[in-house]
């Protein structure tokens, strides 16, 4: 159950002191009919988070998790797309705030600050027969986190990483704004320059990196060459070039 805060936020803006999940609610409003493009579920605490692939997101005071519902103006053949725009636009947001953060993306659409992981992202779809009628875009970003457990050694929060306290309702409404701005069809790259800029913000690319393979658990290392135009890892090893999809692969750092 959501407990609702008193709150003077915008219309836009679904506040919660605690939620079990802020895509479950977006999806909920959805599915009733109720969802307006650019709306933004927030949550102080989440009791259900969602990670990728069935993983749970670990919530703690002073972090933001977020869902904002989108009606997308492309095509079902576009979702990576959307996956790389967000990621790039939460890129870039992060690279404004501070000179000495080196950000990237880590495929798919995870951000890290300085080889830590600080944001995390779940695009959940919706398909009204063939037409892709919402997309649900769930951001998790560690950001006045002052200290992770031994167990989370590639965690990091904007906090941390900058060495001061941000305002999470600046940043949630910053986000949203950026995010609104590069999916409008009229503002938005040309698809081979945003896969450029995708790749430019690549974590691990032209570096050896530990993954394994899921279906046979197979360990390798690989150098980093890209994300192609299919959304799949491309890497150089010594079977050569291998190309993964999402889901097929994991990190091991």
């Amino acid at each position: 159950m959501a407990q609702n805060a008193e709150n003077t936020f915008p219309k836009w803006l679904h506040y919660f002191d605690t939620i079990n999940s802020t895509n479950n609610y977006a999806m909920q409003r959805i599915d009733d009919g109720l969802a307006q493009h650019g709306e933004v579920i927030w949550a102080a605490r989440q009791t259900q988070g969602k990670g990728q692939r069935g993983n749970t997101w670990q919530d703690e005071a002073g972090n933001i998790a977020m869902s904002l519902i989108i009606r997308p103006e492309t095509g079902a053949d576009q979702q990576f797309r959307l996956s790389m725009s967000v990621a790039l636009t939460l890129s870039k947001y992060l690279e404004a705030l501070s000179d000495a953060w080196q950000v990237a993306i880590k495929w798919p659409n995870d951000i890290y600050i300085n080889d830590k992981k600080a944001c995390g992202v779940l695009i959940e779809n919706v398909f009204r027969g063939m037409n892709w009628a919402y997309a649900v875009i769930g951001i998790g970003i560690n950001v006045n986190q002052p200290a992770f457990p031994e167990h989370l050694p590639h965690a990091t929060s904007l906090s941390l990483a900058a060495g001061r306290q941000f305002d999470l309702y600046e940043i949630v409404t910053d986000v949203r704004t950026g995010m609104l701005n590069a999916l409008r069809p009229e503002t938005a790259p040309e698809t081979g320059n945003l896969l450029q800029q995708y790749n430019n913000h690549l974590f691990g690319r032209n570096r050896e990196m530990h993954f394994q393979e899921k279906q046979n658990q197979r360990d390798f290392t690989a150098f980093v060459q890209e994300v192609n135009a299919d959304g799949q890892l491309v890497l150089l090893g010594h079977r050569g070039i291998e190309k993964y999809n999402f889901g097929e692969l994991s990190w091991i750092l």
